[in-house]
């Protein structure tokens, strides 16, 4: 099988450009979810602090489902031109909740590596271990991180397959991303790298500010769902030029 290379400057125009060309579309397909996903931002953070973690999970799951539906449509425009009737879009259907569950799913796969890494860094500052011990768990850690970077990459493609009902499968996604897993990452750190330096940004501001807090907190949820929204338009082009074009591949049984 002749494996396509992914023209990663391309990919990356392409999204940004989209986004911007495309933001009354944009803002059509994902106001109201983006409304309240911005609003459970700020209503989630003092409740947190306020009532635990049983109220931390909560707001998490909270922002993933409505995630899951600005996500899903954003691809399904990108990929399909689909465009829901109407002005109020705020469903949750099964290809919002088979791209909720992928998205947990490459989540966990990151989530051993940390928690090693986490442990070896606890236990060095409450001196429960010692230095070789620590370090150990360091090379662990990060081996472990790698790792699962690197399905991480290669299968995130697999929530662009979600959202247009092409099959959900890891082998076949591993198999059609090979030799891709240095563009890929690539196009992803274009996203990645920008909003870290925003965050960056904005955190120092607060710092030298505190009174901005509040308005800078908005400004900074508002930049990571722009962002966010690349990321997913980023998925979407990588998509169809390494698997195909929506409905190419045998489709999933629709919702």
């Amino acid at each position: 099988m002749t494996h396509v290379k992914l023209d990663v400057l391309a990919t990356v125009r392409e999204a940004y450009g989209g986004a911007w060309n495309h933001a009354g579309e944009m803002l059509r397909l994902i106001w109201l979810p983006g409304l309240l996903y911005l609003s459970l931002s700020f209503i989630g953070r003092p409740l947190v602090l306020a009532l635990g973690l049983w109220v931390l999970l909560a707001v998490y799951l909270a922002a993933l489902l409505l995630w899951s539906i600005i996500a899903v449509a954003w691809h399904r425009f990108i990929l399909t031109g689909d465009m829901p009737s109407g002005r109020i879009h705020l469903r949750f259907g099964r290809r919002e909740s088979r791209f909720a569950m992928i998205s947990i799913s490459l989540g966990l796969l990151l989530l051993p590596g940390f928690l090693v890494l986490a442990t070896g860094i606890a236990a060095y500052y409450l001196d429960q271990l010692s230095m070789q011990q620590v370090s150990t768990y360091l090379i662990v850690g990060l081996a472990l991180v790698c790792i699962g970077t690197f399905f991480f990459v290669r299968l995130a493609l697999l929530l662009p397959a979600s959202s247009v009902d092409d099959p959900v499968n890891a082998r076949l996604m591993l198999e059609l991303t090979r030799g891709n897993f240095w563009r890929l990452a690539a196009a992803l750190a274009c996203v990645f790298l920008p909003i870290s330096l925003f965050q960056l940004l904005i955190g120092w501001l607060v710092d030298w500010a505190p009174s901005l807090a509040v308005p800078m907190n908005l400004v900074g949820t508002l930049i990571n769902i722009f962002f966010a929204i690349v990321n997913v338009a980023i998925l979407s082009v990588a998509y169809r030029e390494l698997i195909g074009p929506a409905g190419t591949q045998a489709p999933d049984a629709q919702s």
